[in-house]
């Protein structure tokens, strides 16, 4: 089961150059959520505090009963068994097979026997697709495969928590709703705690039960995915509906002139929110909600036609039937 990540009063810097500050928020346990932003606003940094692989400038990040960024070195390298992280290439060995590849964790941190280790391995590997293809070489395969090879790795000291880092760049569309799909079967098996970074806004409205948005050097929003998706704040509605017109140019932050002169163009409303990825077996994940749960406990109007899928039904009010019928959204 996965563990919930606290993070309090979070600033890291480069020299001068302040990534971001006073970042607070909680990763809830056993749920998938994701962070987005645009680019610079230090994303991948985050991930790497958390696991300790850079301290911040000051402020808490707990996990369990460990606060990461105080934490000694053996306690450091004892925490860390309780992550799987997905680095943005796969980071595998070039000259190792993917079967090496992937067992590597296990001969680094445990004292299982390589009968053990092949049980794991290959049990890994069929858990991404990628039974059968143990002695090809990382340069024999595709970007997709690379990508399942270093989550199979992630995955051998059955983690608590799963980082991945952009898990979706240099993929295409269809490679891209293949792993979303991996990502949402896993957590449902496995019950870990996933944070996705991501630049996909596809990704970004039907993956997570929760998002967050880092800009202008902190993070303007994190809550449920009904809650952002619904979001009125500019920086959030221009993001996630992919906009020209709001604070976010083509540098991070654009002159204020500009935002100016926006000052009389009515800004859009959020379009509308699709229906959740479901697990493959049609079962429900602990941390999925019912359709519209966040909306009506907080008194907000979906934007209108949210909840219908590509085939026309309508999971806000058809969500019984679905789901005892063991459908899911495509």
């Amino acid at each position: 089961m996965g563990v919930e990540i606290r993070v309090e009063g979070l600033k890291k810097s480069f020299g001068r150059q302040v990534i971001w500050e006073d970042v607070s928020f909680t990763i809830p346990a056993g749920e998938i959520s994701a962070l987005l932003g645009p680019s610079g606003t230090g994303k991948s940094v985050f991930l790497k505090n958390l696991v300790g692989l850079l301290r911040p400038d000051r402020g808490h990040v707990f996990v369990g009963d460990g606060d990461v960024p105080h934490l000694r070195e053996n306690e450091l390298y004892a925490m860390r068994r309780k992550f799987g992280v997905l680095f943005q290439d796969g980071a595998l060995f070039g000259s190792m097979n993917l079967y090496d590849n992937i067992a590597f964790p296990l001969r680094e941190h445990t004292r299982k026997g390589e009968g053990e280790i092949r049980r794991i391995v290959l049990e890994k590997m069929d858990m991404v697709g990628l039974g059968g293809a143990e002695s090809k070489l990382p340069g024999e395969i595709s970007g997709g495969m690379k990508k399942r090879a270093g989550l199979a790795r992630a995955l051998v000291l059955d983690p608590e928590i799963i980082l991945a880092d952009e898990p979706d760049s240099g993929l295409d569309p269809v490679r891209t709703s293949y792993l979303n799909q991996l990502f949402v079967d896993l957590n449902a098996e496995m019950g870990a705690t996933f944070l996705i970074v991501t630049h996909d806004i596809g990704t970004a409205r039907v993956l997570p039960d929760n998002l967050g948005l880092l800009f202008r050097r902190g993070l303007v929003m994190f809550g449920p995915r009904e809650m952002i998706l619904s979001s009125t704040h500019p920086a959030v509605n221009q993001f996630f509906n992919a906009r020209r017109e709001g604070p976010i140019g083509m540098a991070e932050e654009k002159d204020q002139a500009e935002v100016e002169s926006e000052g009389n163009v009515p800004q859009a409303m959020p379009a509308p929110i699709p229906p959740q990825l479901m697990p493959t077996d049609g079962s429900l994940r602990p941390g999925m909600k019912r359709p519209g749960e966040w909306l009506r406990e907080h008194h907000v109007k979906p934007p209108p036609g949210s909840f219908i899928d590509d085939n026309g039904r309508n999971w806000l009010t058809e969500w019984d039937q679905l789901t005892r019928a063991g459908e899911r959204p495509q």
